[in-house]
């Protein structure tokens, strides 16, 4: 993929990211310093280590990860484009989490200038910043509280549901149909579960006409009743997201 100007961005159109002002955008537009396109399942950022480089999911999927003391891998999160790569480990040095790119990847990398400057001269971009950093944590305290006390069938009905509605502002599907590159093993290390408990959640949901995982698709058949047995709630975002 040719090198991709800010100015020219089509993420920057979309709904969920913050529009930016003539001197936002140039500040921007400085701090990209290259763009990189790696294969799937390339290590990003390594867990303990960290070489000082930020980077912006331009298009493609990976995931944020921790690898426990046994050596078994949890997944903290699926990255959609727009995510920030590396902000944890800029801010708080080498860390115990790790990124991995799950489908072919784009990535800008953001050397072209510090952040400092950001927080220095262009407080609505740091207040966005932290709008999004507190959002993805509400997020995050919500799925902790699902492993912790819902079944298999619930988590997985919760999970599916909150993919699709992040997914559908970023125009990659709809409230019923989206591109789906997770496996059962991912899936098992997201929600806690074994593979086999994960099969047998996903046989579930399809044998009741709820939901279908396969051929790199999800297709949502019941909405109403996914988020009755999940709980799920769709939560409404009162800011904008900063897209670097």
């Amino acid at each position: 993929m040719k090198f991709i100007p800010c100015e020219d961005c089509a993420l920057r159109k979309m709904a969920p990211f913050k529009q930016f002002t003539t001197p936002e955008l140039s500040y921007v537009s400085s701090l990209k310093s290259g763009q990189v396109e790696l294969p799937p399942r390339t290590i990003i950022i390594e867990p303990g280590k960290y070489d000082g480089q930020l980077f912006t999911l331009f298009s493609g999927w990976a995931y944020r990860y921790r690898v426990g003391p046994s050596g078994l891998r949890q997944i903290i999160d699926i990255l959609l484009p727009g995510s920030l790569i590396g902000l944890q480990q800029l801010v708080l040095g080498a860390s115990d989490s790790g990124v991995e790119s799950l489908t072919p990847v784009t990535l800008c990398v953001l050397q072209g200038r510090s952040l400092n400057d950001m927080f220095d001269d262009h407080s609505k971009l740091s207040s966005a910043m932290v709008f999004a950093l507190m959002e993805d944590e509400r997020r995050a305290d919500r799925r902790i509280e699902m492993v912790a006390k819902q079944s298999g069938p619930e988590r997985l009905a919760y999970f599916l549901l909150e993919l699709v509605d992040r997914l559908q502002p970023l125009g990659l599907g709809n409230d019923s149909m989206s591109y789906f590159p997770l496996q059962r093993r991912h899936l098992a290390d997201l929600l806690g579960l074994s593979d086999t408990h994960v099969s047998r959640s996903m046989t579930e949901l399809r044998r009741d006409d709820l939901a279908t995982i396969g051929a790199n698709s999800l297709v949502i058949r019941n909405r109403a009743t996914m988020a009755k047995l999940s709980g799920y709630v769709i939560g409404e975002a009162e800011h904008q997201r900063l897209l670097l």
